[in-house]
């Protein structure tokens, strides 16, 4: 039996809230929607924002153009990020300045690409899978545990911007040199996505990454009803509560052909809110006004 009264309450905390990790086509991976389809379903369920994701390009000019054809009246902002994988040369300042000067929001370390991703046991190799050259693993750290210099260039870049730095699927071990260097050279919107996942970060590293100003993204695909579903909810109250609930953003990490479509998704983790007993007040925190504290939207409104 549908709850009429919960139904409605996850209405209006969709309503205004921020999807920081959505997968779309068109893309080498199979999706389940395309971007406008997306875009349709985000406006008819209110949502304020989308940044639409894909591991080997950036979206940027792709949604120039679906911004140019949109309706007036269309209140939904569409926001892209630049992937330093193999198909965008790496870290390559270039792809990262071209990006962010075209409108791009997010600058992503490898994700497919990342050592991490490629070498630990449990992982494989999905670039190959899908038919493509072997990808070259890709580190942000040297063997003295320091930052590698090609990423210096990239780190002034961001800070030129003020755009967002996420360690894309880096291990947690190369997130706190990466950050405090980036921090160092005037980046100061920083994130992880999936922190416990790929990355493999513990409580005790979800609590040192806050108190360094990192926002933590967990998300819908890993703990909501789908295939992909890894952790229970009371696991991730644990996780946001641990980051704390100012430091924490949820998004849906949604597309893919057997999960279910982003916005829905979105409402199911909403759910998951309500169910641990959080309040509207801190749901739309976690959900709207983290995000776009993080994008700086509020800062560009005013």
């Amino acid at each position: 039996m549908v709850d009429a009264n919960l139904e409605n309450r996850v209405d209006a905390l969709l309503h205004g809230a921020i999807d920081m990790h959505c997968h779309t086509g068109p893309s080498i991976m199979k999706r389940k929607l395309d971007h406008l389809e997306q875009i349709e379903d985000a406006e008819r369920a209110g949502l304020r924002a989308v940044l639409f994701k894909d591991h080997f390009y950036s979206d940027t000019g792709v949604l120039e153009v679906i911004r140019k054809h949109r309706p007036a009246e269309s209140r939904l902002l569409l926001l892209s990020g630049v992937p330093l994988n193999n198909a965008l040369g790496g870290f390559n300042p270039y792809a990262v300045r071209h990006g962010l000067g075209r409108g791009a929001r997010l600058v992503w370390m490898p994700t497919l690409c990342a050592c991490n991703h490629l070498t630990s046991a449990f992982r494989y190799d999905l670039a190959g899978r899908l038919g493509m050259i072997r990808p070259k693993g890709l580190t942000a750290i040297n063997a003295r545990g320091e930052v590698i210099d090609e990423l210096k260039v990239i780190f002034d870049i961001i800070a030129e911007h003020d755009a967002i730095l996420c360690g894309g699927h880096l291990h947690a071990t190369e997130m706190f040199p990466l950050f405090a260097e980036a921090k160092r050279r005037g980046v100061r919107r920083l994130l992880v996505s999936h922190p416990t996942f790929w990355i493999e970060a513990d409580l005790q590293d979800l609590r040192d990454l806050t108190s360094m100003g990192v926002y933590l993204e967990h998300v819908a695909c890993l703990t909501i009803d789908c295939v992909d579903r890894l952790y229970t909810a009371d696991e991730l109250r644990s996780f946001i509560d641990t980051g704390g609930i100012d430091r924490t953003i949820l998004s849906s990490d949604l597309g893919q052909p057997q999960n279910p479509r982003p916005v829905e998704g979105f409402r199911s983790v909403i759910k998951l809110c309500i169910e641990a007993g959080y309040s509207d007040s801190d749901i739309r925190k976690l959900t709207s006004r983290n995000a776009a504290t993080l994008i700086g939207l509020d800062e560009a409104a005013a």
